[in-house]
């Protein structure tokens, strides 16, 4: 099996992390492969704000979602956002398209994650605070948050996953 398919197959969310820092030279390789994602029109819609190794910050950021108890304890915290300058008011379904594009790069941070040895989670839960995780991050009202990834080393046991079998999720096959 290729190695894109292994790190497919095996990467999981991780929720307890180690006190390990992660390097500046590591996120720079997600950011960077996260800059490589598909785009339409190559607009590159996506933005990013890093938290690394700040534990005040983190710990204020972790206030604003449910899952406080795991992610205060995470040694980085990138959000990801969407510069709105790429928006159109005639075109509505362009803000889909661009979450499309946002969702890519954030897979392939997550891939690249997985191969480094590092483990995140993809946080949507937070985006209820989204004015909140902006002042915090000190970013203008024209990035829209669409999501917060936690990063450091896995602390603990393998996580477990199990899916569907893919038959269940095929609708047609003409």
């Amino acid at each position: 099996m290729n190695s894109v398919m292994s790190c497919i197959l095996n990467r999981r969310s991780i929720r307890a992390y180690t006190p390990e820092e992660v390097s500046k030279d590591d996120i720079m390789l997600l950011l960077n492969a996260a800059n490589w994602a598909p785009s339409g029109n190559n607009m590159q819609p996506w933005r990013f704000s890093v938290v690394n190794n700040n534990r005040e910050l983190i710990k204020k950021l972790s206030s604003l979602t449910v899952y406080h108890n795991w992610v205060e304890n995470t040694p980085c915290l990138i959000a990801v956002f969407l510069d709105s300058k790429y928006l159109d008011d005639k075109f509505p379904s362009i803000y889909l398209k661009h979450s499309q594009s946002i969702g890519a790069a954030i897979q392939n941070m997550l891939l690249v994650a997985h191969d480094l040895g590092l483990g995140t989670c993809w946080i949507g839960e937070i985006l209820k605070n989204e004015d909140k995780v902006r002042e915090l991050l000190e970013v203008s009202e024209d990035l829209d948050l669409m999501a917060v990834i936690s990063v450091g080393y896995p602390s603990g046991k393998d996580v477990k996953s199990k899916r569907k079998d893919i038959s269940e999720n095929i609708v047609s096959w003409l």
